[in-house]
């Protein structure tokens, strides 16, 4: 929910709870002023009534609709009886109907006889006069509703405008980028504040950038440049004829070794690579055409191990990404698949419904599954496996917010990246 509109809710919400308290207790006010009013009458009268009780005339023989009654008591029930108001229905002639009314319950003596005096007046209509203010509220409330809304429109959007720009120029802003941020001013001081610190964060950022990406590039050059030189010596070296088997096997084996420590180098790099957001460019990528190639190119695996493919490919399906990123993370996939493989067993690829599932044939795994995406965990000894393949794959699904599901059974092992359709690919895109 948006900022403005949750103010507005909450705005709202609170004005709503404000005006039913206070058409409430405006309510109780109006009914309690009433009848201290028509009680303070109902005292005037008495005292009106008492006055003329001197006549006989007016005790034995009331008015005809004087509002009041005069009954005799007995000496007992004269002593019980205290003045009080209480609230009676009468039934109204003209209306037709009960109304409410306000009554007076006295006494008083008169010639050694005991008389209760009963006064009532007519009392408003509460449950009209609660209508009526409930009515009057809900419109009230309506009114100040709409005028909140229009309040939120013009003013606080216009207050909140610094905000949402520089929340614009954050969502376009890219370390890779050398453009600098623009960010608009105020007279508000929290907004300058913001403002301030963005600004700071940003080029912090970018700085940070630019330096790991240049420690990056000369860690790849200083490193790989002097393995390159030892791997060419050592394989010159090999070729002399005049080489002991002896030698000839140490070299061998220290090749294997300098091989072994470029490509850790290499991977390392990548995805540290990956880590810093290097590789930025997205494109639509079909991934069965990278599936098929990539399948062909490791088909000396297959064949070794006389493995039976079985390819379910959805030529349509494509993925919004780097496509570099897509081919590393298909080709550790397979790879990793031909590899660990049983001999004589299969390989299942699948790509269909933004997923691509590779399954294969596989000895039963010990331990946790979820450790195989960790750096030098393997699935398997083979030496020729540098524990960091499914570590790449995860740094790429983490990337681009991939989901990565690893299933094994006694004799299967199967991994399954869920992509995510286009419309979620927009913050991934900022890669």
């Amino acid at each position: 929910m948006r900022l403005l509109n949750r103010s507005t809710l909450i705005s709202t919400l609170l004005l709503l709870l404000a005006l039913v308290i206070s058409g409430l207790y405006i309510y109780d006010q109006v009914s309690e002023e009433v009848h201290d009013e028509i009680d303070e009458e109902l005292l005037n009268r008495k005292l009106e009534i008492l006055a003329g009780v001197q006549s006989q005339t007016v005790v034995e023989n009331p008015p005809l609709y004087a509002g009041f009654t005069i009954e005799p008591i007995s000496k007992r029930e004269y002593k019980h009886l205290k003045e009080h108001f209480e609230d009676i229905e009468l039934y109204e002639l003209i209306e037709k109907e009960h109304e409410p009314h306000r009554q007076l319950v006295t006494k008083f003596k008169h010639r050694d006889q005991y008389y209760r005096l009963r006064i009532e007046a007519s009392l408003l209509d509460l449950e009209d006069m609660g209508e009526v203010i409930a009515y009057s509220t809900a419109w009230v409330c309506a009114a100040l509703v709409l005028l909140g809304f229009l309040v939120n429109f013009l003013l606080q959007k216009r207050l909140w405008r610094p905000f949402y720009q520089t929340l614009d120029q954050l969502k376009h802003f890219r370390v890779d980028q050398p453009d600098a941020l623009h960010l608009p001013t105020s007279t508000i001081l929290e907004f300058q504040e913001l403002t301030q610190v963005v600004s700071t964060l940003a080029e912090v950022n970018r700085r940070s950038y630019q330096q790991q990406k240049q420690f990056v590039e000369n860690a790849s050059h200083e490193i790989q440049t002097p393995l390159a030189i030892a791997l060419h010596q050592a394989e010159e070296l090999i070729q002399n004829p005049d080489l002991q088997e002896k030698d000839a096997r140490a070299l061998g084996l220290l090749t294997e070794q300098l091989e072994r420590l470029s490509a850790l180098n290499k991977a390392l790099l990548l995805m540290t690579k990956i880590s810093n957001q290097q590789y930025a460019d997205v494109e639509n990528v079909a991934v069965a055409p990278i599936v098929r190639r990539l399948v062909g190119e490791y088909e000396y695996l297959s064949e070794e191990k006389e493995l039976q493919l079985d390819l379910q490919l959805d030529e349509t399906m494509q993925v919004r990404a780097n496509v570099h990123l897509i081919e590393i993370l298909v080709r550790n996939l397979v790879r990793n698949a031909m590899l660990h493989a049983t001999e004589n067993g299969s390989v299942q690829i699948h790509v269909s419904d933004q997923k691509l599932s590779i399954a294969n044939t596989a000895r039963p795994i010990t331990g946790k599954t979820e450790a195989l995406f960790e750096r030098f965990v393997k699935e398997s000894p083979q030496r020729q496996s540098l524990g960091l393949g499914l570590a790449i794959v995860k740094s790429i699904c983490e990337a681009y917010h991939y989901t990565p599901v690893i299933e094994t059974t006694d004799h299967q092992f199967q991994i399954t990246i869920q992509f995510i359709p286009d419309s979620f690919q927009k913050d991934s895109g900022a890669l």
